[in-house]
């Protein structure tokens, strides 16, 4: 099986921000296997909405605190699973921030592991 991992980032500049972060998931994978969240960012952010190509992945203002793993978690330990078509489909998120990140601003990282069968 061939696997990667898809990175997707924004600027969250202050404290409540909402950021909206769009890509176009890898063609060279058929699926999108999981997705992650490193826990720099506080426990009180949400994702307003998730979509691939306009399937929801998770509700609305689905809390991202069950996405979030630290430098302690062994990095194939760290996604959380999902089941989605990959091929160049478009996902977008808006992430509303808790307030609690250490600093701002911070960088909002969200990774996608991305796997061919």
């Amino acid at each position: 099986m061939k696997q990667s991992i898809q990175v997707i980032e924004k600027t969250v500049n202050s404290k409540l921000a909402t950021v909206r972060l769009s890509d176009e998931l890898d063609r060279s994978y058929s699926k999108l296997t999981g997705i992650a969240v490193l826990d720099n960012i506080g426990d009180k952010g949400l994702l307003s909405t998730s979509s691939v190509e306009g399937n929801e992945l998770f509700p609305k203002d689905f809390e991202v605190r069950f996405l979030q793993s630290s430098h302690s978690v062994a990095p194939d330990q760290r996604f959380f699973t999902i089941d989605r078509e990959a091929k160049g489909n478009r996902i977008e998120i808006e992430f509303k921030d808790g307030g609690q990140a250490p600093s701002y601003p911070y960088q909002l990282r969200i990774y996608l592991r991305l796997n061919n069968d």
